[in-house]
């Protein structure tokens, strides 16, 4: 073993905690070493004597738990590898394909967002003929559905409580959406597909009524380590409850002032409350952040303070004061603050400064795209990342679908994708080869698509080749790019960059012992970061969303776009929970900056959204009167005349 991981005072206090609370929860400020508190906690425990094997992680993406096995790899050796470190959604699938009677699942075919669409389109297109035209128009499309199902089950609500309090929908139509949501529930028993909030709703239902399987579960374990406690859903913290109820300690790392995720379901009193919906539990503080200067966090600090919460941590700079305050940046218009940003990242990086150190922060993807149009026209090199993941990429989906294939042929999601790729088949020719597949029990695939193809089909001879080396991920995948590259590469532009994509795929298959292995890894957890992966050694600018930016930090930060309307967004305004959340968007875009932050925003007088959404006495604007000397004031591009006479921000906004 390593020498043990330095730690401050706070740290140390939480990672060696001996107390007599069953449930920890340690505020983790932003910046201030939760990782190293959860790895050097969980060597504590080793070196305590607590077998690695009875050791359970938690977190909510397999970039974090690859990233916590590497670092405690490096501290406590080999015994890293018995800790179980994954997603909530990875360990219940793990728990379910072991003993899948016990949950009373027959097919373990995890199924992503674009099939869920799929087969509630299926859904909408049983329930209205050709002649409710007019019915279709009013019934939300599949993707909503979908979002408003997910949502119902994620937070555990009614689907007709949480439609009649969240949507236009009549109550006939919510009626409709009702049924809709049952149909799509047998549709997926029926198939043996489980969705995302399957897997977390049936394992949490499974516990709380089979009292032994939960104890038999929960003897496995003696401590529970939770990363970003306040991202959970109601489906996660139960789960949570049903360990803290026989006996597993929970450590959760949190904060508050981090809870960005309602839409997802996450519930923010699950670490703002969590004293008391965890008896016998105690809170410790981590205030110390190692990555910015004092001046980042005094705005960072000024912000929380002016809500009504008691977010119950204020950041202290371990790095002290850099002599610099951060920059409010006014603007005219979003086209002369694009151009401004681009001009400062421009003469910084003629002052050295690589463009990888610089990073640019927006609310949402189209606030960006008035920033791409300038990188575009200066040619400044940049990534977009916004949220769509690598497995989202058509070109991977399809390679993905005839992998499902032989990992099951019954997966007709798969099979109808995977068809249509082919010149000359279309809906209903994939449809009736399917159903030929599924008619002869799931035995014959290639028998089938011999007799509807032809054998020399290149279709075919893909499929035969592949089924059979489906024992080993990396040689499936050559093979299944082999067989659909041709198609792939008429089918598709770029075709350079997105057969890199595949070529990264078949790398990163060699990790994976199975087939079902692999896709289950790549369903439950898209390559969403894949891109910052692949480009982090190039100098480009990296142009993020908010939501996207969790967990990355840069030496120079600009905050576009922080005008009226957005912080908070004009869709929170009268709702104190989302003005909230707001709040905490912006206060997570602020402290991922190292150096330097610039906080850019334009008033575009003229434009339709000011017109729109021009404050209303009443409505808060988080950056209404900061104070003087928190921020370096300043205004650009404005005519006298409309610069005249302005005294304050107050004069602006």
């Amino acid at each position: 073993m390593s020498a043990v991981i330095e730690l401050n005072p706070q740290q140390k206090a939480a990672a060696h905690y001996r107390g007599s609370a069953k449930s920890l929860l340690i505020m983790a400020g932003a910046g201030c070493g939760k990782t190293r508190t959860i790895i050097a906690r969980t060597s504590y425990l080793i070196r305590s004597g607590v077998e690695a094997s009875r050791i359970l992680m938690m977190t909510f993406t397999n970039r974090a738990a690859k990233e916590m096995k590497i670092r405690l790899k490096s501290e406590v050796g080999p015994a890293s590898y018995k800790v179980q470190a994954g997603t909530f959604h990875a360990f219940c699938l793990r728990v379910m394909r072991r003993i899948p009677t016990s949950f009373g699942i027959q097919g373990l075919n995890v199924i992503d967002v674009d099939d869920q669409n799929a087969l509630m389109s299926l859904v909408r297109r049983r329930r209205f003929g050709k002649k409710d035209k007019f019915i279709r128009k009013l019934v939300p499309k599949a993707a909503e559905l979908i979002r408003y199902y997910s949502y119902c089950r994620n937070t555990c609500q009614e689907p007709i409580e949480y439609l009649s309090h969240h949507s236009d929908l009549s109550r006939e139509y919510i009626g409709l959406c009702s049924e809709m949501f049952a149909e799509y529930q047998k549709l997926k028993l029926e198939r043996g597909y489980l969705d995302f909030d399957d897997l977390l709703e049936v394992f949490g239902d499974v516990l709380a009524q089979k009292a032994a399987l939960r104890k038999d579960l929960a003897k496995l374990f003696e401590e529970c380590l939770v990363d970003e406690m306040q991202d959970t859903n109601p489906l996660q913290f139960k789960i949570l409850k049903q360990f803290s109820r026989e006996g597993v300690r929970l450590f959760c790392v949190g904060d508050p002032a981090q809870s960005i995720y309602r839409f997802r379901g996450a519930n923010f009193e699950h670490v703002y409350l969590f004293d008391k919906l965890f008896p016998n539990s105690e809170i410790l503080t981590l205030s110390e952040n190692y990555r910015s200067y004092q001046e980042i966090l005094d705005l960072s600090n000024w912000l929380l303070g002016r809500s009504p919460l008691d977010y119950k941590n204020r950041l202290v700079a371990h790095r002290g004061n850099v002599g610099g305050i951060p920059e409010l940046v006014d603007f005219d218009s979003q086209f002369e603050e694009a151009s401004w940003i681009a001009d400062k990242i421009i003469a910084q990086h003629e002052s050295d400064t690589p463009l990888r150190d610089m990073m640019v922060l927006v609310r949402t993807a189209y606030d960006a795209k008035p920033i791409e149009a300038e990188f575009l026209q200066r040619e400044i090199p940049y990534v977009f990342i916004g949220g769509t993941s690598l497995t989202k990429s058509a070109h991977v989906r399809d390679i993905l679908a005839l992998l499902r294939t032989a990992r099951s042929v019954e997966d007709d999601l798969a099979w109808m994708r995977y068809l249509q790729l082919w010149p000359g088949i279309g809906p209903k020719t994939a449809e009736r080869i399917v159903s030929a597949i599924l008619a002869s029990n799931a035995t014959n695939g290639l028998e089938v698509l011999v007799q509807r193809l032809g054998q020399g089909h290149p279709g075919v001879i893909g499929y035969k080749h592949l089924i059979k080396t489906a024992t080993v991920p990396q040689k499936a995948l050559e093979i299944a790019i082999q067989t659909l590259a041709p198609v792939l590469e008429s089918r598709y532009d770029r075709w350079h960059f997105r057969q890199k994509d595949l070529e990264l795929l078949a790398t990163v298959a060699e990790r994976y012992k199975s087939l079902v292995e692999f896709i289950d890894a790549f369903t439950l957890e898209p390559m969403t970061n894949t891109e910052i992966d692949r480009l982090e050694a190039e100098d480009i600018v990296t142009l993020i969303t908010v939501h996207s930016a969790k967990g990355t930090e840069a030496p120079i930060c600009f905050v576009a776009g922080a005008r009226q309307g957005t912080y908070p967004h004009v869709r929170s305004y009268g709702e104190l929970d989302s003005e909230e959340e707001e709040r905490r968007v912006l206060y997570v875009a602020m402290t991922r900056a190292k150096n330097e932050l610039f906080i850019t925003r334009s008033t575009d007088y003229r434009s339709g959204f000011w017109v729109v959404n021009a404050p209303t006495e009443g409505e808060e604007y988080f950056l209404a009167e900061v104070p003087q000397d928190l921020v370096d004031h300043k205004i650009e591009g404005w005519s006298p005349s409309g610069a005249a006479g302005l005294t304050s921000l107050k004069d602006i906004y």
